[in-house]
């Protein structure tokens, strides 16, 4: 009864539905009311809490001892795929992992993860960028985000990696499956708080996952054997001082999955956002004049609406927050989002402006620890992508009043189509 009666007395934000249309359009005013009204409170529907203001965010992601990051899972397995998928898919991945293992795994990651290796990209990503423009160029619209901003980050990621493009549908696909089925929740949570899914899509979903981890099984084995100058052989190949391989095999398909998954639909997104908050607030000019202006427009398009939104911790002991308690062993949502638009810390925070100061200062790609390990190839790949794009479509424009699709899933804020539009016969 205690419990009960301390569950009916947490804060709650009335209308807050992470997976509704609206929310997903624009989550805005409702997360400005939250850090007005309560910038803490408890979601019941999928048993987690959610944290609004900048200071607390940064407070949730610096202390990984009090906010553990062990709490993501996947919707619960259908029977008929053990075996054939991990019990938690999620369960090694870098994002799921607290000091040491994370240290140790990230520390390995990050020797083939190399800076070097990233910067080598640029003429590749530049010539994928022209290659992509030159199939739309001439009809003088398109949806940017299928025809151009997709296929650039994920034909960069792809190439990284050493996949096959021939098989970029699938790759694409297995993104929205593993992103889809994610969920968080603690050590005790039960299928009654996971993210709301009809059986029939959870075994839809679970059956193309599967085909990815064997497809991406039989890769790493291929390059066990096969090595070549690319991000996965330099995984399967990294070595300790002693020789030992630094990554088992089920970790670098997991990492494998991570990348190529958060790799091509982040910075997609990241393209598509910049690309349309340029365009509607009449900046776009003002940046193809000035192209140094670039790289901060990136940093407050990444500031104004965060691809990564939101992330999740549990917390490993009873914690205090601005006279709220959140239990020991609770899924807390660490709102990204809500904190970029922080007035206390972001004047205006609803206006995009590529001069704004600290646009660097938002957190999406993280921070400390988690900090987003492909964080510099997402900005390498941002700025070329725009600077080929204004380049080659100086008349682009955003055509008004049409509907993105944003697609409900757990971490990201990811949408489907742009409609734009420019002089045709315009493109070099």
């Amino acid at each position: 009864m205690t419990e009960q009666l301390d569950r009916d007395a947490r804060p709650r934000l009335e209308g807050f539905d992470p997976y509704s249309d609206d929310f997903l359009r624009d989550p805005y005013p409702l997360l400005e009311r939250a850090r007005r009204e309560c910038p803490v409170f408890y979601y019941p529907p999928m048993d987690f809490w959610v944290l609004t203001r900048y200071d607390d965010v940064a407070a949730a992601v610096g202390d990984h001892q009090t906010f553990s990051s062990a709490v993501w899972r996947t919707v619960p397995r259908p029977p008929e795929f053990a075996g054939r998928v991990p019990e938690n898919l999620m369960g090694v991945s870098f994002i799921n992992l607290d000091p040491p293992t994370h240290t140790v795994s990230r520390k390995n990651a990050n020797r083939a993860f190399t800076r070097r290796l990233v910067a080598q990209q640029e003429p590749h990503i530049r010539q994928i960028a022209h290659e992509t423009i030159d199939g739309f160029a001439a009809d003088g619209a398109c949806d940017l985000m299928q025809q151009f901003c997709y296929p650039v980050s994920l034909r960069t990621i792809v190439g990284l990696l050493g996949l096959p493009e021939a098989d970029m549908p699938r790759f694409r696909q297995w993104t929205e499956d593993v992103f889809s089925l994610m969920t968080p929740g603690g050590p005790q949570a039960d299928e009654s708080t996971s993210k709301p899914m009809a059986a029939a899509e959870v075994g839809e979903r679970y059956d193309r996952v599967a085909e990815a981890y064997a497809y991406y099984t039989a890769f790493v084995e291929e390059r066990r054997d096969h090595p070549t100058e690319d991000l996965t052989s330099a995984m399967v190949h990294a070595r300790d001082a002693d020789g030992e391989p630094l990554l088992d095999t089920e970790r670098i398909i997991v990492h494998m999955i991570e990348l190529t998954a958060a790799g091509h639909d982040t910075t997609a997104n990241l393209i598509g956002n910049t690309v349309a908050m340029l365009c509607e607030t009449q900046q776009v000019d003002e940046v193809r004049r000035d192209p140094v202006l670039l790289e901060n427009a990136v940093e407050e398009s990444l500031r104004r609406r965060a691809t990564s939104p939101k992330m999740f911790r549990i917390t490993t002991r009873d914690v205090t927050l601005r006279g709220v308690r959140i239990p020991a062993g609770s899924a807390v949502c660490l709102q990204f989002g809500a904190a970029n638009h922080d007035e206390e810390r972001f004047p205006d925070p609803r206006r995009f402006d590529v001069h704004r100061p600290n646009a660097d200062e938002h957190f999406a790609f993280g921070r400390g620890r988690h900090f987003c390990m492909g964080a510099p190839l997402a900005r390498l790949e941002a700025r070329i992508a725009l600077e080929v794009l204004l380049e080659r479509l100086p008349s682009i424009t955003v055509v008004p009043g049409q509907d993105r699709g944003y697609i409900p899933v757990t971490t990201l804020d990811t949408f489907q189509h742009l409609a734009v539009r420019w002089g045709r016969g315009e493109a070099a």
